[in-house]
Formats: C-alpha cells, structure tokens, sequence
C-alpha cells in the first residue's frame, strides 16, 4: 500500500502534465485562480501584493476585492467567484483567462518575477 507521500507525489506529477485549461477544470478555479491572478497582476505591476490560496480563501471578500481592481488597471474587467471559474471581460466582450492574460503580458511590463507565466 503506498503512502500519504508516495500518492502525493503521483497526484503532483501528473498535475505537472496539464495545461491552464486542464488544470482549471480540476482545479474548478475559483481561490486558486484568483490567488493565481494575484500573482501575474503583481508581477505586471498592477497589485502591490500577491497572495496564495490560504490567505485568497480566509480573506476572500478583500482579496477578490484586490484582483479585480488589478484587472481593472489593466482595462479588463473580472468578476472573480469562490465556487466558479472567473470570468474575464475585455471592452464588454467576454475573453478566456488566457486571452486576459496575454492581453496583460502584450500591453504592460513586467516589473517582478513570481508567477510561472
């Protein structure tokens, strides 16, 4: 019988294999996106914090509250959830997460280097 670590290790690796999308769908989004955000708009300079899951998950109603003015430096408007996927808009259109993403990355500098994006 394997251990708590051994199974652990397995589940890590094959996380390891999926891409964004993927990854959101077992994930659901939701704390781990918007901690994600967090991440990527500090990164670009457009919060002054980022934050994990622990603190996006206990302080949800002001951690959320950060994301969604970050994005809305960026000109994108986000409507992050606790138990849904976030959904992103760019001029009243909808747009992926992806999309969001590289319209951040192709209109602001990076200025710091937390997140894998």
């Amino acid at each position: 019988m394997a251990t708590r670590e051994e199974n652990l290790k397995k589940i890590n690796a094959e996380l390891e294999k999926l891409n964004d999308e993927e990854l959101d769908k077992v994930a659901g989004g939701t704390i781990g996106q918007t901690a994600g955000d967090s991440k990527i708009l500090y990164d670009y300079g457009l919060m002054d914090k980022y934050y994990g899951t622990i603190p996006v998950m206990f302080h949800w109603l002001s951690k959320s509250t950060e994301v969604d003015a970050g994005w809305a430096r960026a000109g994108i408007t986000c409507v992050t959830a606790p138990f849904a996927n976030n959904k992103y808009f760019l001029n009243g259109k909808e747009i992926s997460r992806r999309e969001a993403y590289d319209h951040l990355k192709a209109n602001f500098k990076r200025i710091h280097q937390v997140s894998s994006d």
